[in-house]
């Protein structure tokens, strides 16, 4: 443990803890049936859950939205994910909101939660939760009929670090021998597309950085991260190509915390020739920064899920 853990860590879990009174949706959505805590992989019960939104009237079978919550690969819940999750089910989606294992908690009695301690262990260090993404992706396969689910009109979304996790999950889907490298087993289907919010897609460029440095050497479990086995693989970006189908980005105007990652990520679907959407929230402040999508108060928020969900509204219906 290392002091910039630490504060890295306190001030993660204290934006969480500080915004979740007033982006609490739940209860808003009448229309929207809600389970929690599913069981998704009985290889890890305790914390490979999985939190269900879907329209409680649906005609047909839905099309399935697939979230992966942020947090700097080393804290947060699935919960934090909630509100986003509700709006994308209003709109008609199935939605899985997932968790997944996370490293060594720092501060271990604190922001209970927002960041429970069940979900940390030292073991649980990539590509540990891309592998458990996958299994979510067979729960999906294996429960499509008992949810009336269209596995055609899949989805992945994420946050942040969760939006990093999606564009592997995505290019383990474009590239067999980067699937294999981590260790995935791909369900029959192949995702429709993908939603990455305010992400990271070149880690590398994190290692000059303390702070960033200390999320990386948490993520990988090494302290010199270039020792990892699977450093390479760490950035999604080059095993990215068409085979991606279609792509919605959507980032703050003046997102600090991803240092242009969007736009790199643009620039990659746009060379492999990727059909591909790119939102980016403008109004200082609230609109500008990271994962403002989530602060549901604000009219940013509401402008740009509105565009998200519009967005997956027509690409299923393609």
């Amino acid at each position: 443990m290392s002091l910039e853990s630490v504060v890295l860590s306190l001030i993660f879990n204290v934006d969480n803890w500080a915004k979740a009174p007033f982006i609490n949706l739940k209860g808003k959505f009448p229309q929207v049936k809600d389970e929690y805590d599913i069981v998704f992989s009985d290889t890890n019960p305790e914390i490979l859950k999985a939190d269900l939104h879907y329209p409680k009237q649906a005609e047909g079978k839905m099309p399935v939205l697939l979230n992966i919550h942020g947090g700097g690969w080393i804290i947060g819940d699935k919960s934090n994910s909630t509100s986003y999750c509700l709006q994308c089910a209003d709109a008609g989606f199935f939605v899985m909101n997932i968790n997944y294992g996370m490293p060594e908690k720092d501060v271990k009695f604190l922001f209970e939660k927002v960041d429970p301690l069940k979900s940390h262990d030292a073991k649980y260090v990539w590509p540990y939760q891309i592998q458990t993404h996958f299994m979510a992706m067979k729960w999906l396969e294996e429960n499509a009929d008992k949810y009336n689910l269209d596995l055609s009109k899949v989805f992945v979304s994420g946050d942040s670090a969760g939006s990093h996790m999606t564009g592997v999950v995505c290019a383990c889907f474009c590239d067999d021998n980067y699937a294999n490298a981590l260790g995935v087993k791909k369900p029959s289907f192949v995702p429709k597309g993908y939603i990455m919010n305010c992400g990271l897609y070149k880690l590398s460029i994190y290692e000059p950085i303390p702070i960033g440095r200390v999320m990386m050497q948490k993520f990988t479990g090494y302290k010199n991260i270039k020792e990892s086995p699977l450093y390479k693989e760490i950035n999604p970006m080059p095993y990215i190509n068409k085979k991606a189908n279609n792509v919605l980005v959507c980032k703050g105007q003046f997102d600090v915390m991803t240092l242009m990652q969007s736009d790199m990520m643009v620039k990659r679907l746009k060379k492999e020739g990727v059909n591909y959407d790119f939102y980016v929230g403008r109004g200082f402040p609230l609109a500008t920064f990271h994962d403002f999508m989530f602060l549901t108060f604000t009219k940013h928020s509401k402008d740009c899920m509105a565009y998200t969900t519009d967005w997956l509204k027509k690409t299923a219906a393609k």
